[in-house]
């Protein structure tokens, strides 16, 4: 059986899945089983003290000593610049969090924002991924202008050592965010809500998803890692999505957990 390591999960309520953020990590728990998930990588939000979603200090509380569970951290960048830089140099070096994530279209800043630079020079440094929201928001595609990939492909090409990965394929343009991005060696995919029935929808159809997808790990099969965006999203979707590309069972793996555990440096 391939090992699966989804590294893309918040820990948050969502459509009455759960009474609180406890009950909610044991629904995850019992989804990792439910679907053979061996690890996975949780994403913090970046907004403290919010009951329906957990932050970094109570994802960290949440997990507790598990081995096969691992952190994003998520810098308050509109609320605190680059003023948390050594908060999560520590982190990182102490192995707490294994990148860092940023949320431009959730939050008003470019990826090229200056307050995000520090970061960046920090995660090149110990080689440590930085990950970037992109695409529309469910009912706000506005948003998008503050993710568009050409400011992603700016930073990755400022850092060429830095590993930069992409989730959610800035949706619907997922054309455009191949065309953009194919040339650039340091940019990754993430498949986030790519098998969401929205993003399928205005991104052009299953089939459409299904070939870029399919381009991407074909010129890049070590820079794709699989992810699902859970509780949004389906888990088992995102499976069968991976699993209907009709890849060899040695990219198969790499997209489900071997790409994961390079990337972010999982000992697992």
């Amino acid at each position: 059986m391939i090992k699966i390591i989804d590294s893309h999960v918040h820990i948050s309520l969502y459509d009455d899945n759960a009474k609180s953020l406890q009950e909610a990590f044991a629904v995850f728990l019992q989804e990792m089983n439910r679907y053979a998930i061996s690890g996975a990588i949780i994403i913090p939000d970046n907004i403290e003290s919010n009951d329906n979603i957990a932050d970094l200090d109570k994802a960290i509380e949440l997990i507790g000593e598990r081995k096969n569970l691992f952190l994003l951290g998520s810098p308050q960048i509109i609320q605190r610049g680059s003023s948390e830089s050594e908060k999560y140099k520590k982190l990182l070096e102490e192995g707490r969090i294994k990148g860092i994530k940023f949320f431009p279209g959730h939050d008003p800043h470019y990826p090229t924002d200056e307050r995000c630079l520090p970061y960046y020079e920090l995660c090149q440094k110990l080689d440590a991924p930085v990950l970037f929201h992109t695409g529309e928001n469910s009912g706000d595609s506005e948003c998008a202008r503050w993710n568009d990939p050409k400011y992603i492909v700016e930073i990755a090409k400022k850092y060429p050592k830095l590993k930069v990965i992409i989730t959610h394929y800035y949706w619907p343009k997922i054309d455009y965010c191949y065309e953009i991005t194919k040339d650039v060696p340091n940019i990754y995919f993430e498949t986030a809500a790519m098998a969401d029935a929205e993003v399928i929808e205005k991104s052009g159809g299953i089939e459409k998803v299904r070939e870029i997808l399919r381009k991407t790990i074909i010129d890049r099969p070590d820079k794709v890692i699989f992810g699902t965006d859970w509780p949004m999203c389906i888990i088992d979707e995102h499976i069968k999505l991976i699993k209907s590309l009709n890849l060899n069972s040695e990219i198969e793996t790499a997209v489900f957990s071997e790409n994961a555990k390079n990337i972010y440096n999982l000992k697992m």
